[in-house]
């Protein structure tokens, strides 16, 4: 039986900075700026006044870089994005489930894992959040459900992340590799597979350079050139 949402409090060594601002939008598969946006917030002006927007989640961001947890919601924001919802409705859906969940980080928590799609599919149209029965029923089934599912938790919070699925063997773990995406039990990191691939050179040839196998290499290019940005 799971414990109580209350007692979830993330670690430091998921909320350290471990990425850049551009590194993040690069392993997340956003364009760039998006990160800090997101986690720091933006002003523009409209209408010749200065506006202000808050981001998506409180408490995400620092000024030397991003953590592992800023990632994952990162990524969450974004697919929630892909299916239309607004960064102001994000940040409702957010602050609902921090009260709900009873955690200051709901996304990346195992209990959102289990009990947000409650929260997604049985709110109706009078509700806080307005978002309607059947968008967060589709947003849950086509987009959240299959990303938290390629999510590993250690003590109820995500601390490894595998891009492609548990069955493509590229992984994102903080405490692994400096954090960024590697072939899984090889610390061979993606990007630079990449580097060997944009220069033209056979994939057999990278397998073999690296010590790893041409499906590894393989996976490594599917989530450089098909994942990131």
């Amino acid at each position: 039986m799971m414990s109580s949402a209350s007692s979830y409090s993330v670690g430091p060594g998921l909320t350290r900075p471990l990425y850049s601002y551009a590194e993040a939008d690069r392993i997340a598969g956003v364009s760039k700026g998006t990160s800090k946006r997101w986690l720091k917030g933006y002003k523009y002006w409209y209408s010749e006044v200065e506006h202000t927007q808050p981001p998506v989640s409180p408490n995400s961001g620092h000024e030397s870089g991003v953590s592992f947890v800023d990632l994952i919601e990162v990524v969450a924001t974004d697919k929630l994005r892909s299916r239309g919802f607004s960064l102001r409705k994000i940040r409702q859906i957010n602050e609902f489930c921090q009260v709900s969940l009873k955690s200051n980080r709901p996304l990346v928590t195992e209990t959102f894992k289990f009990k947000g799609r409650d929260i997604f599919v049985q709110i109706s149209d009078g509700y806080l959040m307005n978002v309607g029965r059947q968008k967060g029923m589709q947003a849950w089934g086509e987009v959240l459900d299959p990303f938290l599912e390629t999510l590993d938790y250690k003590d109820h919070i995500a601390s490894r992340w595998w891009p492609l699925g548990r069955d493509e063997p590229v992984v994102v773990d903080p405490d692994y590799g400096f954090g960024v995406p590697v072939i899984a039990g090889t610390g061979v990191r993606t990007e630079s597979i990449a580097e060997r691939v944009r220069a033209k050179e056979p994939v057999e040839e990278i397998a073999q350079d690296f010590g790893v196998e041409v499906y590894q290499v393989k996976a490594a290019i599917r989530y450089e050139f098909s994942e990131a940005a």
